[in-house]
């Protein structure tokens, strides 16, 4: 017979996912998928913020639809900055820690992926062209981006209800309310009903707070392909 997740029939639960590994898998497709519309073609550089668990796999999701070469990580001093600098050499990309404003400076695609509650670096570090990505910002009052980039550069969101609630765009919620500032949804973009990056100068913006949706249909793939190999 077939395993579902969760019989919508009989309410009776068919299978129980430990989603720690699938969860990171899935935020970083979705930045991946976000970028392959967002970020220019030639993006060779990588600024990535935070050196935790998440920013693993969002430095191997972006190697793998941009032709990155370098990654500038930055995070503090500390044995797990430097480990993780070390991972990503490991997969033959060039490495290194950096400041905030090297890594920003250079950078055509900036990721952050940190627990923090205010801007992590200057927005006129960030030059035309760039893509930028804030993951972490995912409960009320996180940000990890200056607000002064967001007037600047075209917004993208996974879901611009919860985005402008616990996402980064919170902090641009006023505005966007009252249409100063537009917000459009990658599924749009996906889907033809709204145009992506426009031009190689054009800065973008994507606020990745997650859905909860992507983490069923993970589920329901891993049930498929278990049911495929037995």
């Amino acid at each position: 017979s077939t395993v579902v997740l969760l019989d919508q029939e009989t309410g009776r639960l068919g299978a129980v996912i430990e989603a720690g590994k699938v969860n990171a898998y899935r935020t970083a497709a979705a930045d991946a998928v976000a970028a392959d519309l967002l970020a220019r073609k030639d993006a060779k550089v990588l600024a990535i913020f935070g050196a935790g668990n998440q920013a693993g796999f969002e430095v191997a999701a972006l190697a793998r639809i941009r032709p990155v070469e370098t990654v500038l990580v930055v995070a503090g001093p500390s044995p797990r900055r430097d480990t993780f600098v070390e991972r990503i050499r490991a997969k033959d990309l060039a490495a290194r820690a950096a400041s905030a404003e090297d890594a920003v400076r250079q950078a055509d695609i900036v990721v952050t992926a940190t627990p923090s509650r205010e801007p992590l670096f200057q927005a006129h570090w960030v030059r035309d062209g760039a893509h930028v990505v804030s993951m972490g910002s995912d409960a009320p009052g996180k940000q990890e981006l200056p607000t002064e980039l967001l007037s600047r550069a075209s917004l993208f969101c996974d879901f611009p209800s919860q985005s402008v609630q616990i996402g980064d765009f919170q902090h641009v919620r006023d505005e966007i309310d009252a249409g100063m500032l537009a917000l459009t949804a990658i599924g749009d973009v996906i889907e033809g009903r709204a145009p992506g990056r426009r031009s190689d100068e054009e800065i973008t913006v994507f606020d990745s707070s997650g859905i909860s949706l992507q983490d069923l249909y993970m589920a329901e793939a891993l049930i498929r392909a278990e049911a495929s190999h037995r």
